[in-house]
C-alpha cells in the first residue's frame, strides 16, 4: 500500500475556535451569506473568522463553476437557458461543499 493511502480529506464543518462546537451545515450556510468577515458563533456568540488557508481553498474552489460549466456548455452546444442552468447548477453543488473545507480562527487573518 502507498504510504500516502492514510491521507485521506476528511470533510468536516467548520469548528468554533472559543467553545470548540461544530457549526451545522445550515448555521455555516446563514453565515457565509451574511457577506461580512466575521462570522457570529450560534452556540457562544463569539466573532469567528475564516482561517488564511481556508480562504485559499474556498477561493479556489470558486473558479470550479467556470471551470467545470463552460466546457460542459462548449461540448453540449447547449442554448442559454442550458448554459444558466448548469452555470447555476455547478455554483449550487459549489455552496453545498464549501462548509465542508471552511476552518474559522479567532483572528481576522489577512489573505496576503
Amino acid at each position: 500500500m502507498s504510504a500516502n493511502f492514510g491521507r485521506m480529506i476528511v470533510m468536516a464543518r467548520p469548528v468554533c475556535q472559543n467553545c470548540h462546537t461544530e457549526w451545522s451545515w445550515k448555521d455555516t450556510q446563514k453565515s457565509m451569506m451574511q457577506f461580512k468577515r466575521g462570522m457570529i458563533c450560534p452556540h457562544c456568540g463569539e466573532t469567528q473568522y475564516q482561517s488564511r488557508d481556508s480562504m485559499m481553498k474556498t477561493s479556489m474552489f470558486g473558479i470550479l463553476p467556470l471551470f467545470l460549466g463552460l466546457p460542459i456548455v462548449n461540448i453540449f452546444n447547449l442554448s442559454w437557458l442550458g448554459t444558466t442552468l448548469v452555470i447555476l447548477g455547478v455554483g449550487f453543488a459549489y455552496m453545498s461543499i464549501i462548509p465542508f473545507f471552511m476552518k474559522l480562527s479567532n483572528k481576522d487573518e489577512l489573505l496576503w
